[in-house]
């Protein structure tokens, strides 16, 4: 199971259809007490953020050894660099969402 952490009902929508075609179940949190929360009833093999969500309570919840990814506007240059300094190697701009989750997708499920 991955969790996710997003708020916005298009990109929720989006996640939930691409994991279940990847046949990955997905559990789609809102805050980042609720990933806390999630991370902590779940067997996690993911968690996708959108970087709009993150906040330094995030961090401390991350598990090590989860393979984590991140998404957000292709604008917002200092969130890209403060997710890849926090170790996150899989980033994308919110227009590259439907090309590249189902591919990492893919590679956690080999």
């Amino acid at each position: 199971m991955i969790v996710a952490l997003e708020d916005n009902l298009m990109f929720s929508v989006a996640i939930e259809e691409m994991a279940k075609a990847a046949g990955i179940a997905v559990a789609i949190v809102n805050t980042p007490q609720a990933l806390a929360e999630a991370l902590r009833q779940r067997d996690v093999t993911g968690i996708l953020l959108d970087m709009r969500l993150v906040s330094d309570e995030v961090w401390p919840h991350l598990p090590h050894g989860v393979p984590v990814a991140a998404f957000g506007p292709h604008v917002d240059g200092a969130q890209f660099r403060q997710m890849r300094e926090r170790g996150i190697r899989d980033v994308w701009p919110n227009s590259r969402l439907r090309e590249q989750f189902p591919r990492w997708l893919a590679r956690l499920g080999s």
